[in-house]
């Protein structure tokens, strides 16, 4: 076995080992919350429904509340940056070993789960700064023309993920949908 091979087979071992689940008390508590009280973001499917959601928010963006300290037209923007990188690469990139076992590994468990848990307040490694005075007009103008862009574009134009490497379109479609909706759990009803 070479250097290389070990070294990727001991890293997703321990990644396995190590990645916390959640405890099936958890689920059933979460299972038996209240229907009515579900959002409509949890219950979007992919990056079009979302894309209807947003075009609905524009009627009355100034109406959106998010808890934490990025302003609602930061998060939109920043959501949107994720989708623009993987049409244009992304300015910084994990080690390919980590693309390849650990990052690998993170999405296919947020995949099965239907469900990302991340750092909501971490920009993209590398990326350009956005300020916190971003109006919220404007975060969803550019979140809605980059899932556009995003569902014209061929999947051999799409490049590797920062974390997770190479993903078809339909996996883009699934982490950048699972993106929007960790950061819309902020929402304020």
């Amino acid at each position: 076995m070479k250097r290389k091979e070990f070294l990727q087979k001991t890293a997703l071992s321990y990644t396995i080992l190590q990645l916390p689940l959640r405890a099936e008390g958890n689920e059933k508590e979460e299972s038996k919350s209240d229907p009515s009280k579900e959002s409509p973001w949890s219950e979007a499917d992919d990056l079009a429904d979302l894309r209807e959601l947003l075009v609905s928010l524009q009627s009355d963006p100034e109406g959106i509340k998010l808890s934490g300290n990025w302003s609602p037209g930061k998060v939109f923007a920043h959501c949107a940056q994720s989708i623009e990188y993987s049409l244009k690469g992304y300015p910084e990139m994990k080690s390919a070993i980590f693309r390849g076992s650990i990052g690998k590994v993170a999405f296919s468990i947020f995949a099965f789960k239907n469900k990302m848990s991340h750092g909501l307040e971490e920009p993209i490694p590398g990326a350009e700064d956005i300020t916190n005075a971003t109006e919220v007009k404007v975060g969803i103008g550019r979140l809605i023309q980059a899932i556009d862009d995003f569902s014209k574009a061929r999947e051999s134009s799409l490049r590797p993920h920062f974390a997770y490497g190479e993903l078809t379109k339909e996996e883009y479609n699934v982490a950048h949908s699972l993106h929007i909706k960790n950061h819309m759990e902020r929402l304020l009803v």
